[in-house]
């Protein structure tokens, strides 16, 4: 019954991830389409987009977790790597770069931060 609970965890913040990213993603391209972010501003969003999307996933994953909110960020970001990997080498042209992995590198971070945060919070209430 306890690893029902943490695949269902998982799978939720997996969700809220995804989902944030989406939304986020829609608003920004909206934006774009109405002229009222400039190009610049599309590119500071494109990296601030799974980043914060990440980062909520983690939140939400860490204040779920009963220990060792670091490691459940650890595991959702790789999870979540692996999948935007697949993406990177079925569908882009593009050669894989040195700032890909620095890129993934922040990913980590920001899922591994948003659980520490996660299960301080929880800890708080």
């Amino acid at each position: 019954m306890s690893q029902l609970i943490i695949i269902k965890n998982f799978s939720k913040s997996l969700g809220i991830s995804i989902f944030l990213f989406l939304v986020i993603t829609l608003v920004a391209t909206t934006l774009n389409y109405f002229n009222i972010l400039s190009a610049g501003g599309m590119g500071i969003f494109k990296m601030l987009i799974p980043i914060i999307s990440m980062l909520a996933g983690g939140i939400y994953l860490g204040s779920k977790a009963k220990n060792k909110g670091w490691l459940e960020g650890i595991k959702l970001s790789i999870f979540i790597i692996i999948l935007l990997l697949l993406c990177h080498f079925l569908w882009m042209k593009a050669p894989f770069e040195l700032k890909n992995i620095l890129y993934y590198l922040i990913l980590v971070i920001s899922s591994t931060v948003g659980s520490m945060l996660g299960i301080n919070l929880k800890r708080k209430d």
